[in-house]
């Protein structure tokens, strides 16, 4: 364990040590259960505000930044928690004092809006993570096309006697694939794939001896028309 977080821990013992005794020293004429319960409500409150030291909530190797998504839901139901419990026992401790067994019905709803709140913020980091991992895939497919395309423009510079035409219309592909943005449509999705094997069947048609260029016009053509397609699609 790093020392930085034994030392951190050695501070949550104390602070948990100095909450204990003070319950102890001011709560003489409280009842042992009631004095036991707010010193375990307390314990709560007190870790819940110490525990992203020792284990952080947000994870900044993590490319999905989830937890950071999550993070107004999970304060929202910490203070709410915080706040109630604190009231509760300020209210019927002190200014309106209430049985045992109330009370430990009231922190025991309490804490279960508490864990509900938790359980809240993990679906909503668990979505957040789903929508990069999707958005993730959509960039990488994109980026599949742009490097087919890429990887034809390379090989056809090291041919010889390639049609400037051939050049310039996978050239302009190329420009026109900087503009294209991901989508969600699975029709869009299909329409990129669908590019992705026309570029390589157009990738193989360079491979033919002789070279025939109307061949590899006609297979431009189909990417063009394809690139057009996925264009006018956009997401749901």
């Amino acid at each position: 364990m790093e020392l930085k977080k034994i030392f951190w821990l050695l501070l949550l013992l104390i602070g948990e040590l100095l909450i204990i005794i003070s319950f102890l020293y001011f709560g003489k004429n409280v009842e042992s259960e009631i004095l036991t319960l707010n010193i375990v409500v307390s314990s709560v409150i007190y870790g819940l505000f110490f525990i992203d030291i020792l284990i952080p909530w947000v994870d900044f190797n993590d490319k999905s930044q989830k937890t950071i998504g999550a993070l107004g839901v999970r304060w929202f139901f910490t203070l709410l928690y915080v706040i109630l419990a604190i009231g509760v026992m300020a209210a019927f401790n002190d200014a309106q004092p209430m049985a045992f067994n109330t009370q430990l019905l009231i922190h025991s709803i309490l804490f279960f809006v508490l864990i509900l709140g938790f359980y809240l913020s993990f679906i909503a980091a668990e979505k957040v993570k789903q929508v990069y991992v999707e958005e993730t895939q959509l960039r990488n497919q994109i980026d599949g096309m742009k490097k087919v395309t890429k990887e034809l423009q390379l090989k056809l510079d090291t041919m010889q006697d390639i049609p400037s035409e051939i050049i310039s219309r996978i050239d302009e592909l190329q420009e026109n694939l900087r503009f294209l943005s991901p989508c969600n449509n699975s029709s869009a999705v299909e329409l990129e794939k669908q590019f992705i094997d026309e570029m390589r069947v157009l990738d193989l048609s360079f491979s033919e001896t002789p070279l025939n260029p109307e061949n590899s016009i006609s297979h431009i053509k189909n990417c063009e028309r394809t690139y057009n397609e996925r264009k006018q699609v956009f997401s749901n």
